[in-house]
């Protein structure tokens, strides 16, 4: 197995719900600790800190720790563990799906109750989260407790890649382990290269529950542009649409809109370009849905130049994804360019244009 191959197998197999995020917390330290200046922020977000050949600007980097989850909302008389769920899931897609619980004695399996199909008979009805039971073996609530297992702790799907066609990578969490991993990916290869700027990776907590640890994060890090680096879902697969825009094996994908950002134009024509120059591989996607930590990054003090880009994962919130190496490693590339071309002037030039003398002349 190759490092990059092991380096992505070890964050997507790292447990991470909201809220429960260290495992891959000390995964990003380990990486990135021996050259990086560590710390944190008051939610848990790791704030690794690059110096370049100047002080600013100061370039933040984000990725999130967080994958969807549940946590045990109660526990029956006869065993069972009720969910809550942590971030979006499709309820439907939880029946059968093996689990792991980080309980007080260590992790506990289960799984998803289902009803056979031959039980069922005419009583098939919407699933809910609140109707799902977990079974993890036991008789009884007290057989529970023998386990390790009481309501707050946290569950994740259980993982295990497995590849397909030499490319594709199956596993549990690349939303958004992908983009941590690229993050750290970056990092390594410019550890000793020079960049025009002050790089902070920002490894942020709780995305999946309302973006808090960028919240957070961005007030620490004060940046003069921000990067963000997500595994959003894939568009390309049959009945979806008809001109995917995030199709898995098409390169870096380089968002242009979501409902919650409009990516300054300068900011994204740049990546373009530096695609183009480099022969990096890629896609340009308008998103009609959706979101990031781009959402309160690029709002926060009066407006800082965010740029997102993607590795498209197919089957993504569930519990297992798949997404195509050609995509990571054009991603990796592609922040890797953008970070060399960021110096000061660079990133004054992001910055949308004032609408004052257009909005004049509209009378």
């Amino acid at each position: 197995m190759n490092q990059t191959l092991e380096l992505l197998q070890r964050f997507s197999e790292a447990c991470g719900p909201p809220g429960g995020e260290e495992p891959v917390a000390r995964l990003v330290r380990d990486y990135l600790g021996p050259f990086c200046q560590l710390s944190r922020d008051g939610l848990g977000s790791v704030l690794a800190e690059k110096p370049g050949t100047s002080p600013r600007p100061r370039l933040m980097l984000a990725a999130h720790l967080d994958e969807i989850g549940f946590m045990v909302q109660s526990i029956t008389a006869q065993g069972y563990l009720r969910l809550q769920a942590l971030g979006g899931w499709t309820p439907s897609l939880a029946p059968g799906m093996r689990l792991l619980i980080s309980g007080a004695r260590g992790e506990v399996e289960g799984i998803v109750s289902t009803v056979p199909i031959h039980h069922q008979g005419d009583n098939k009805k919407e699933v809910k989260i609140e109707d799902l039971l977990v079974d993890v073996g036991a008789a009884s609530a007290a057989e529970v407790g023998e386990l390790g297992v009481e309501v707050g702790n946290l569950i994740v799907p259980r993982g295990g890649l497995a590849i397909l066609n030499r490319d594709l990578y199956l596993n549990k969490a690349w939303d958004d382990r992908v983009g941590v991993a690229a993050m750290v990916t970056a990092l390594l290869e410019l550890r000793q290269q020079a960049h025009p700027n002050t790089i902070i990776a920002a490894a942020t907590v709780q995305e999946e529950v309302g973006v808090r640890g960028a919240t957070t994060a961005v007030e620490v890090v004060r940046p003069d542009a921000a990067i963000v680096l997500e595994g959003p879902p894939a568009d390309d697969y049959p009945g979806l649409i008809s001109e995917p825009q995030g199709a898995v094996g098409g390169g870096c994908q380089i968002r242009l809109f979501d409902p919650s950002i409009i990516v300054p134009r300068p900011f994204w024509q740049m990546a373009v370009r530096l695609a183009q120059e480099k022969d990096i591989p890629h896609q340009l996607a308008v998103r009609r849905s959706g979101s990031t930590d781009a959402r309160v990054i690029h709002l926060a003090q009066g407006g800082i130049p965010t740029l997102i880009l993607g590795v498209p994962v197919r089957y993504a919130h569930s519990g297992t994804g798949l997404i195509h190496r050609r995509d990571f490693d054009a991603m990796v590339a592609l922040v890797t360019a953008l970070i060399q071309e960021l110096d000061q002037a660079a990133v004054q030039g992001l910055r949308c244009p004032s609408n004052t003398t257009e909005a004049a002349g509209g009378g």
